[in-house]
Formats: C-alpha cells, sequence, structure tokens
C-alpha cells in the first residue's frame, strides 16, 4: 500500500471519528434547545396567582448545566409573559435563590430536591427536574426521555401545592400526568 493511500485512509478514519463526536455534542446541544423551549412554554401555559403577577417573571437555573441557562438567557431573557418581562438567573447554591417564577433544578443538583422543595413549599414557584421518580419528591413537571425524544411528566397535586394551575393544554402534551 502506498504511503499517499495509507494517508488517506486514516485522514477519512479520522473525520469520520470527529463527525461522530460531533453528532453527540449536536443531540446534547438539541436536547437543552428543546429543554428551554418548553420552560418557556411552561410559564406561558401556567397561571400564577395574582401577587405572583408583579415584576419580573425570574426563571431560575440552580447548577452549573451551562446548556439549559444560555438557551434560555438568549432566547428568552427580555420577552414577555403577560405584562412581565422575563429575567433569567443562575443559581450555583439555593441559598441564593429568593423569588421565582420558574426553578430548574439540574441534574448536578437534584438531589438537593428534597430540601427545595421544604424551601418553596409555600411560594408559587414551579420545580422543573430531569430525573426519574422526582415527581414524587416535590417537583411540578420531570423531564424524561422517551426512545430518542425529549418529553415531561406533570404532577399536579404538588402544582396545588404551589398554587400554580396547569392549562389543559399543558398536561394533555405531557406523558405522563399524576392527578
Amino acid at each position: 500500500m502506498s504511503k499517499r493511500i495509507y494517508i488517506a485512509i486514516i485522514s477519512l478514519a479520522l473525520i469520520s471519528f470527529n463527525s461522530s463526536r460531533l453528532n453527540v455534542s449536536q443531540i446534547k446541544d438539541t436536547r437543552s434547545v428543546v429543554k428551554a423551549l418548553y420552560i418557556y412554554t411552561f410559564a406561558t401555559l401556567i397561571d400564577w396567582p395574582a401577587d405572583q403577577r408583579k415584576g419580573d417573571f425570574v426563571i431560575g437555573v440552580l447548577g452549573s448545566e451551562d446548556a439549559v441557562y444560555d438557551e434560555l438567557n438568549k432566547k428568552y431573557s427580555g420577552k414577555d409573559i403577560g405584562k412581565q418581562e422575563i429575567q433569567v438567573k443562575r443559581y450555583l447554591s439555593k441559598s441564593e435563590i429568593n423569588k421565582v417564577h420558574i426553578l430548574y433544578v439540574t441534574e448536578d443538583e437534584s438531589n438537593q430536591m428534597g430540601s427545595l422543595s421544604t424551601q418553596f413549599k409555600s411560594k408559587s414557584t414551579l420545580l422543573v427536574t430531569e430525573k426519574a421518580g422526582y415527581l414524587d419528591k416535590g417537583s411540578v413537571i420531570n423531564f424524561v426521555v422517551e426512545g430518542n425524544k425529549q418529553k415531561y411528566e406533570i404532577n399536579k397535586r404538588n402544582a396545588k401545592k404551589h398554587n400554580l394551575t396547569i392549562a389543559d393544554k399543558l398536561a394533555g402534551l405531557a406523558v405522563r400526568v399524576i392527578e
């Protein structure tokens, strides 16, 4: 085998390897885009109590996951929910969180869900997680992957505890709803 053919074969193999790695990162990035879109949609299809319809509409991300935070910040920060302007905030510690309408708890911070559920027990905060079984730990909406698709499930009992009303349209699109 000539040296040129050998180099060409090695080059093609490296290109193929790098392309397959690129596709994996694109899939993760696509999921982040979808999660951010879902979170924005949740904001539009959930009814908050009257006292929560003043000031900014705060969407918080607890954890170090950059992709979902970046998507929310880039695409939805400054838009309006009703008459409220969306502010997207990142929290690295639960002690930093004060008033937040939606709190997305990243997988790396999901072990704090028990204490977060207690912290937000009397607040109208939509807790969104992405770990199996977390609807039973206080989450209102939990992201799941079915097949290759990003989906979500809802716990209406938890929503009621937070004085949140979930639109039938949103519940109708969930893969599972706990009444």
